[in-house]
């Protein structure tokens, strides 16, 4: 089979990131016309300031966007998270997913995540929490583990 990649990006998480390099952009305009106006050197260290924000912004949105699944031939790779993130098809047993997407005005975003739940073949149950993800992502994720582990 071939290797996909699936992204695991939330809605909330795309808008906040957006907002942010959107503001530091904006900033580094800004900084960039005082300091063609006025070159002072505390006009000249906030431009640093606001350039190493750039960086980081970048960097920021480089790793949101690096949050996935890696479908491999024989097996799959949670990206975004640090331990125990690999798990061989043949250990699969059955895929499962939950996603409370009922109205409520008392849950918290951390009741709201979605999770995968693995039913390993050794009688052990690993559940992922892949965050805040929409249902259609949800089903994609299990319909591709399903097709692998058959």
């Amino acid at each position: 089979m071939k290797e996909k990649f699936i992204r695991i990006l939330s809605p909330i998480q795309i808008a906040i990131v957006a907002v942010l390099d959107a503001a530091v952009l904006y900033f580094l305009v800004f900084a960039i016309r005082r300091l063609f106006i006025n070159q002072r050197m505390s006009v000249i260290f906030f431009t640093i300031c606001v350039i190493f924000a750039l960086v980081i912004a970048v960097l920021v949105t480089k790793e949101i966007f690096s949050h996935g699944i890696k479908f491999h031939d024989d097996e799959m790779e949670f990206t975004g998270l640090d331990g125990e993130n690999i798990f061989a098809y043949a250990d699969i047993e059955k895929v499962e997913t939950e996603k409370d997407d009922k109205a409520s005005l008392v849950k918290n975003f951390k009741d709201r995540q979605s999770k995968v739940i693995l039913t390993l073949k050794e009688e052990r149950t690993v559940t992922i929490d892949i965050g805040l993800t929409s249902k259609s992502v949800l089903n994609k994720i299990a319909h591709e583990i399903c097709t692998r582990i058959v």
